[in-house]
């Protein structure tokens, strides 16, 4: 669980750097909203990660192995990219700190400790989102004979 969790974190880590890195490129970093299509990236990261751990032990994976995987790879994926964007944002394009700054989710806390409140902010995305979809993810990928125990 724990090795392929850290396989697809890694991947879903290095596809989310990517697409900012284009997005850089491109000159569309600015653009807030295209921060939903990281929620994609992170979905198909998580569905591949469990897909891979049930193909793993034979298509049987207990709920919570499956739950944990995703959240695994959720979790690492998100440690990363988050790191990466804060050292980004310090040591080569401090620019995107005004853009983030002026949004409202952020907080006044942006000017006294930035590096902290965007980690936190995407750490926060990240892994709720991460989990979400590692949740929604098992919906399809559990055992079919599986049961909530005491129900008929």
């Amino acid at each position: 669980m724990e090795k392929v969790g850290l396989k697809y974190g890694l991947f879903t880590a290095f596809g989310l750097i990517g697409y900012f890195l284009l997005m850089k490129l491109i000159g569309l970093e600015q653009i807030i909203e295209l921060r939903f299509l990281n929620g994609l990236i992170m979905a198909i990261g998580v569905t591949l990660a469990i897909r891979a751990y049930k193909i793993s032990k034979n298509g049987e994976i207990g709920y919570f192995h499956g739950l944990g995987t995703g959240i695994i790879t959720a979790v690492l994926a998100t440690v990363i990219f988050a790191v990466f964007m804060v050292v980004y944002i310090k040591a080569f394009d401090d620019s995107l700190l005004d853009v983030l700054a002026g949004e409202q989710f952020f907080g006044e806390n942006m000017a006294i400790t930035p590096g902290v409140v965007i980690f936190m902010v995407l750490m926060v995305e990240g892994v709720i989102s991460g989990f979400m979809v590692s949740f929604i993810a098992m919906q399809w990928f559990k055992r079919r004979d599986h049961k909530v125990p005491g129900s008929p």
